[in-house]
Order: C-alpha cells, then structure tokens, then sequence
C-alpha cells in the first residue's frame, strides 16, 4: 500500500470511528482499527529491518579496512626483516595485488 492509500485508509478509519451511524451492519471497524495499528507496528520493525543489512555491510567493510591495513603493515614488516619463510611468495602475491600502483613498482631494497 503506497503513502496516498494509506492516508485514505486511515481519514476512512477516522471518519467513520467519528461517524459511527454511518457504519452499515456487518462492517467490523473494530477489526479495521487492529489491522491498522498492526500495520503500523510491522512499519516500525520493518524499518529496524532494513537497517540491519545496511549496518552489516558498514560492519564488514570496516573489519575489511582493519584487515587489509594489518595485512599492509605486516607485509611491510616482513619486508624489513628479510628474505625466506616465504617472503618471497607473499612479494609476489603482493606484486600481482598491487600491479601498476606507483608504489608496487618500486625496486626492492633489500
């Protein structure tokens, strides 16, 4: 249901809870009342709801920053301390990672 229907729904609701002579027989206003306010209550949760997946996306995207700078600066210690124990292969992933950055072209100095 849109805004511009469910503002009808509820000047209806509102009117005829006003008006209540002009209820036929056999129409639950009651009923329609409920209905509305357990519209509004799944509106509130519904929009808790998609914020979830909006905070774990900002979630995962910084536990990625934290991730890839501790990745970084461990690279760039085992760069420091020097060759074996796979630091070779770890300079080469890197490499790959990094092809054409200015600073992943720089000659090692080692």
């Amino acid at each position: 249901m849109g805004e511009r229907s469910e503002s009808l729904c509820r000047q209806t609701r509102m009117l005829l809870g006003q008006n209540a002579q002009l209820i036929p027989p056999g129409y639950d206003l009651a009923e329609a009342q409920h209905d509305l306010a357990t519209c509004d209550l799944l509106h509130s949760r519904f929009g808790r709801l998609q914020q979830l997946p909006r905070k774990a996306e900002d979630t995962e995207m910084a536990l990625g920053s934290d991730i890839l700078i501790a990745a970084l600066e461990g690279y760039a210690l085992a760069r420091a301390i020097g060759k074996g124990a796979g630091i070779d292969a770890l300079k080469e992933t890197m490499a790959t990672r990094f092809c054409g950055r200015r600073w992943a072209s720089r000659p090692a100095t080692e």
